[in-house]
């Protein structure tokens, strides 16, 4: 950024001889000269590099000072246009050019949205692009706030967003609404049931009277905790049953892989396709489309222009790289296919199980028809109570025998 600012100022590298050349550095020093690239030639003589001004007031001092300088190199934005001072039709183009350039700065060319979660940024932007915010708009029309006030009308999931935007670039802040918390009404009658197999090895019964005990069987579904227990005043009440039960499962998973496969070997031969999209419209550097190999693998890369002062330009340079390759068949080993399908079966079971650990594993492999098939057997110890209230026929049913006494009192 230095060097591109230094080159639009103009700088002037000078040749100075003076007895002392020390007495050069605190004499720019003094006066405010800025300068770099010091380089010491002989005992007496320097060569240094400072902007045009810099060297006008060098000049003024160089012979109260004893010192004798000279230009050696010019370099610089002024000094290519004086140049071309007579060249009028280039110095117009040239005017225009970047006066076209400061104008596209100007509108919007990239939008990135930050902070979203569950809303997705393609609804965001659909929603900026309706009060007309997108790509092309005129920056310096946007108001943050009335779009901010908009936008949560919009989107009701969104508590606060702001749209920043710099020079061509927008950025789009946004903070979701915090989603309301189930509230758990804890004199709501419930149940504890069993959401896996197992057999039980740990109960921790809160509160409920449990139906089940330690080294009993269940299937996914049974009731493990009821909330409604025995009372000695009315019969039967009802409670917000809770637990935590740890039983053993048992997991059966299997995974299949073909030992045939395809191996590539590239040619060396590649193309390049280039292409530019401007202001979002694709114009495409080659006239035939297709291409000659049979297989290839393609890689594209996108780069976007941008200013020394950051700005995005609607410009983008597209090239697309394209390798051919031959395919010939190859074997894959058994034992690195076996290590592929072990570790996916295990993968796979982490994920069913979640918090649960897994405590024995087993493998069986066999192959049949050039096809290797991994088979996983494994014990695992996990957390199998989950919570859910009566239903109304449910609760009605577990009251029954209340309301058949009281009929009986009645009478």
């Amino acid at each position: 950024m230095k060097k591109a600012v230094n080159y639009i100022r103009g700088s002037v590298r000078v040749f100075v001889e003076c007895p002392y050349p020390e007495r050069l550095v605190n004499v720019c020093a003094q006066n405010d000269i800025e300068f770099w690239d010091l380089e010491r030639v002989s005992p007496t003589v320097v060569h240094i590099t400072m902007h045009i001004h810099g060297y006008r007031r060098l000049g003024a001092l160089a012979e109260k000072a004893g010192f004798e300088i000279r230009q050696v190199q010019k370099t610089g934005v002024p000094f290519f246009l004086w140049k071309l001072r007579k060249r009028y039709v280039l110095l117009a183009g040239m005017l225009l050019m970047f006066l076209t350039v400061w104008g596209l700065s100007m509108f919007v060319w990239e939008i990135d949205v930050q902070g979203n979660e569950t809303v997705s940024s393609q609804e965001i932007l659909a929603s900026l692009k309706e009060l007309g915010v997108g790509i092309g708009s005129f920056g310096p029309t946007i108001s943050s706030e009335a779009i901010s006030n908009d936008m949560l009308l919009k989107i009701p999931e969104l508590s606060w967003i702001a749209v920043n935007v710099r020079g061509s670039h927008a950025d789009v802040l946004v903070r979701e609404r915090l989603p309301k918390p189930d509230i758990l009404d804890e004199k709501a009658p419930t149940m504890v049931y069993a959401t896996k197999s197992g057999i039980i090895t740990k109960m921790s019964v809160l509160e409920g009277a449990r139906v089940c005990a330690e080294g009993s069987t269940v299937q996914a579904g049974d009731i493990l905790v009821t909330g409604v227990m025995d009372s000695l005043s009315s019969g039967k009440r009802t409670v917000h049953a809770m637990a935590e039960v740890y039983a053993r499962t048992w997991y059966e998973l299997s995974a299949q892989m073909p030992l045939e496969t395809t191996a590539k070997t590239y040619t060396g031969e590649k193309k390049t396709k280039t292409a530019v999209i401007l202001a979002g419209k694709r114009i495409n550097f080659y006239f035939n489309g297709g291409i000659s190999f049979a297989h290839y693998d393609k890689m594209t890369t996108e780069n976007t222009l941008k200013l020394p002062t950051g700005n995005i330009l609607p410009v983008t340079i597209v090239k697309e790289k394209y390798s051919e390759y031959t395919t010939s068949g190859a074997r894959l080993a058994i034992l690195k296919a076996d290590q592929i399908l072990q570790k996916d079966l295990l993968d796979r079971l982490q994920l069913r199980i979640g918090d649960g650990s897994v405590t024995t594993t087993a493998f069986e492999t066999s192959e049949e028809n050039g096809v290797l098939k991994v088979t996983l057997k494994a014990e695992c110890l996990e957390q199998i109570a989950a919570e859910r209230p009566f239903t109304a026929e449910e609760l009605q049913q577990a009251l029954q025998p209340i309301q058949e006494k009281t009929k009986e009192t009645g009478n």
